[in-house]
């Protein structure tokens, strides 16, 4: 097909089917014709062989493209018609080049809302006109080309490609991103008729060689067609980063298992359990056997049923999943971060119906993902104090819960509690002006580091003190700017090694807030600086996104065990789900496990409230009302044990802590401030098998 139109004027444009180069092509934009690079567009850019032609050279050149073009292609399209036309390619535009091999190969670092993302507005764009019949090839090279017209100017004129959003108010692309959110729309509708599962992990399947314990969804032909999207990021998934593993039947005859490659999971090793299977099922049929793809273009991210379609039906696939992984159901409607456990009578109905044919149903209907209704409960998945011990194995996430004279022994051998070395990053800003004025912050940090260090064997040497108003005489680390806040996190490693068998309590008082978004509204805490100075940058420079906490602590502190109090306004941002309302008193037998919880001061609607200093008597102490019963609750009396010590074991578990500051917050504030503060403790570790606590120890 020869184009001669404006934006292409001067080229040839063929359309290659199934992924073979047609006959007479100058140039092929193919993944084939450069072995070895995830982005044609950045050889386009760099003028790389074997796209290393320019200006006149291009002249009656026939450019040879894929039936469904990947955006990499189609932007290296738009490079090549550039340099057809003797353009000079801004220098902005390498980052759009980068950003095509990170799509290529499955990653998502948009951070804009995910229906005005460029990857994803793409992807609308080209479904609406080439997944017609037949398909609308001219009206989508114009739309295509104008869409990277669009996206070239922004990023010429200083857009960052990441953060900002290049497809808002352009008249243009409106239709696709609404397509996008209706598209997100028949999403829910797949999500209430697919299955979901904890799938463990062995070693030899993650990059770094740790058994791990992930999220799977399993969808049968989606209705929606950008339900990959929508899966990876969606935060009602345990942990609240999206579904990383998807097992989808796109027909009777295509299956395809792919992972998040941010996750690093290698399920393409599940390629030769599922080949074996086929070659059986093919065997029974009469038919030669046919390998399962193993992700080896892809990173092993990626298992997928042979080209000409698979003799597996859709439950025996899952079927070997869960031989493989021990999946898990994951009940429908359970809160973010927290996994419930089904029952037993669901369980083991589930278990018959795999080895039966996965539900016994008609393979034309999807099931639905576990019901919330729970029939009963077995000895295996009960943690309470009075559950019966079993004999030779753990019990429940935490294990077996232990009993007090037993803690009260471990905690003087070698390899107790006490044998973790903790860390901490503790944050007050009082610094604000006018009516941002807070008066109890520094005050907090200060009580919190005195705290630690008297009574729970802190090392100085290892607390960061970040204050921007210390005390006379009081030496602090720095001011707690966003900046200082995330470099302290990001370089901790440097400072104080990799010691994973220690434990890291962020703890951070001041100003917290919220930003409406155009899409999305988020949490930020707003640090020093935040209305003053820094006030004019964006909120990314100046503040930090709650939601981003705990994922860049994840990056830069190796400590198995991270605990985050969050005491400032709006602080539920943090985590945006519920959190836990049935809280534990004991130590279980599984405490060295990792651990990962955040308690906050309220919800994201609620206010944080701190002491009037105005007032002639304090309700707190000259504290904030959070900081105030944390202090409490980890106040030591003489015999050792701590007023939050419920079980007086002289340990105080994370739960432990956030009961006794849930009972009395609430209470005290509405008698003080006549408002609602409900401190609620989100886990982020409840997705794991085994979990662990965050423990404060006293020392003698």
């Amino acid at each position: 097909m020869s184009v001669a139109s404006s934006p292409l004027a001067g080229l040839s444009l063929v359309w290659a089917a199934d992924g073979v180069r047609p006959e007479g092509a100058t140039l092929w934009l193919d993944r084939k014709a450069a072995a070895g690079h995830d982005s044609l567009s950045l050889l386009v850019f760099r003028d790389e062989a074997p796209f290393a032609a320019s200006g006149a050279a291009l002249e009656g050149a026939t450019i040879a493209i894929r039936a469904f073009p990947h955006l990499d292609e189609v932007w290296a399209l738009y490079l090549l018609a550039c340099k057809r036309r003797g353009e000079a390619l801004p220098p902005a535009w390498e980052a759009m080049c980068r950003y095509t091999g990170d799509v290529r190969q499955g990653l998502w670092p948009d951070r804009v809302p995910p229906e005005h993302a460029v990857q994803a507005v793409y992807l609308a764009l080209a479904q609406h006109h080439l997944l017609e019949d037949p398909p609308r090839r001219e009206t989508f090279l114009d739309d295509a080309l104008a869409f990277c017209a669009i996206v070239g100017k922004k990023l010429a004129a200083g857009a960052r490609l990441y953060d900002d959003d290049l497809v808002a108010g352009e008249a243009r692309l409106e239709r696709f991103v609404a397509l996008l959110t209706q598209d997100h729309k028949l999403y829910e509708e797949d999500l209430g008729r697919s299955l979901g599962f904890m799938a463990a992990l062995p070693g030899s399947m993650s990059a770094g060689g740790a058994a791990r314990t992930l999220p799977l969804l399993c969808i049968q032909r989606p209705v929606s067609t950008q339900f990959k999207l929508w899966a990876r990021t969606d935060v009602r998934a345990p942990g609240g980063r999206g579904y990383p593993l998807l097992l989808v039947e796109q027909d009777k005859r295509m299956i395809v298992l792919s992972a998040d490659p941010a996750s690093r999971a290698k399920v393409g090793l599940l390629a030769k359990a599922l080949g074996a299977r086929e070659a059986r099922a093919r065997a029974a049929q009469g038919k030669e056997a046919a390998p399962w793809y193993d992700g080896k273009d892809h990173g092993g991210t990626l298992a997928a049923a042979p080209r000409e379609g698979t003799a597996l039906s859709f439950e025996e696939v899952v079927a070997c999943l869960e031989k493989e992984w021990r999946l898990r159901p994951i009940r429908k409607g359970q809160g973010r971060g927290r996994l419930v456990v089904v029952g037993a009578l669901a369980a083991a109905a589930l278990a018959g119906a795999i080895g039966l044919g996965f539900f016994l149903r008609n393979p034309d209907k999807p099931a639905p993902i576990a019901d919330a209704r729970p029939a009963a409960v077995s000895d295996d998945d009960r943690t309470g104090a009075n559950a019966p011990a079993k004999e030779g194995r753990p019990r429940g996430s935490k294990g077996d819960p232990l009993p007090a004279a037993e803690v009260i022994s471990l905690i003087a051998k070698n390899d107790g509690p006490r044998s973790i070395e903790p860390y901490a990053l503790l944050a007050g800003v009082c610094g604000y002006e006018g009516e941002h004025a807070l008066h109890s912050p520094c005050r907090d940090a200060r009580a919190m580091r005195d705290l630690l260090l008297q009574k729970y064997g802190y090392k100085r040497e290892n607390i960061i003190y970040l204050v921007d108003q210390p005390a006379p005489g009081d030496k602090a680390d720095g001011a707690p700017t966003a900046e200082g806040l995330k470099l302290a996190v990001e370089k901790f490693r440097a400072r104080f090694g990799d010691k994973e068998d220690s434990s890291f309590l962020f703890y951070y008082s001041g100003h917290g807030g919220y930003i409406k978004g155009a899409r999305q509204d988020y949490g930020v805490l707003q640090p020093a600086e935040f209305f003053g100075k820094r006030a004019n940058l964006p909120s990314s420079h100046k503040g930090w996104d709650m939601q981003d906490l705990v994922s860049d602590i994840r990056k830069g502190v190796p400590s198995k065990h991270v605990m985050l109090l969050l005491d400032c306004c709006y602080s539920g941002w943090a985590v945006g789900a519920k959190g836990d309302d049935e809280l534990e008193t004991h130590l279980g037998s599984l405490w060295k496990e990792r651990a990962e919880v955040v308690l906050t001061a309220g919800s994201k609607g609620q206010r944080a409230w701190e002491d009037d200093p105005d007032e002639r008597s304090w309700a707190w102490g000259g504290h904030s009302a959070m900081t105030a019963f944390v202090l409490e609750g980890l106040s030591v009396a003489a015999a050792g044990t701590a007023a939050a010590d419920t079980n007086q074991d002289h340990v105080v578990t994370d739960e432990e802590l956030a009961k006794f500051v849930k009972e009395r917050v609430p209470r005290s504030v509405q008698d003080k401030k006549d408002a609602k503060q409900t401190p609620t403790l989100f886990r982020f570790d409840a997705s794991l098998p085994k979990s662990g606590q965050f423990l404060f120890v006293p020392r003698p």
